[in-house]
């Protein structure tokens, strides 16, 4: 997972790996708030928060929750989240759950190689 935050303009930058699942979703949400809650985000604020999962083709319920998780941080600091995914399933996904009404969705396309 890369991380990085932008002081001026408060936005921090997150991307995520591979698909986000019951298996590996406790070392992401370890990994995502710790660069959210770090010391140099909360000295300087944060606008924003961009999730790049444009290398995810799944996301089940734990990756959902954790993504609520982040939403709640998120809005208790007057903050927006946006995520780049490439995958139709996680764009059907937030359609259905309506996650795509909370996060500013960017989709993203992909190269295969």
């Amino acid at each position: 997972m890369n991380q990085n935050y932008d002081p001026t303009e408060k936005v921090v930058h997150i991307t995520i790996p591979g698909d986000v699942l019951s298996t590996n979703v406790d070392s992401i949400r370890e990994l995502l708030f710790e660069t959210v809650e770090s010391e140099e985000v909360m000295t300087h604020g944060v606008n924003s928060i961009c999730l790049d999962l444009s290398a995810a083709k799944m996301i089940d319920s734990a990756g959902l929750n954790l993504l609520v998780s982040l939403l709640k941080v998120a809005k208790s600091r007057q903050a927006s989240v946006t995520a780049k995914i490439s995958s139709p399933h996680i764009q059907r996904t937030f359609s259905f759950t309506r996650l795509d009404k909370l996060i500013r969705i960017e989709r993203v396309e992909t190269t295969t190689v």
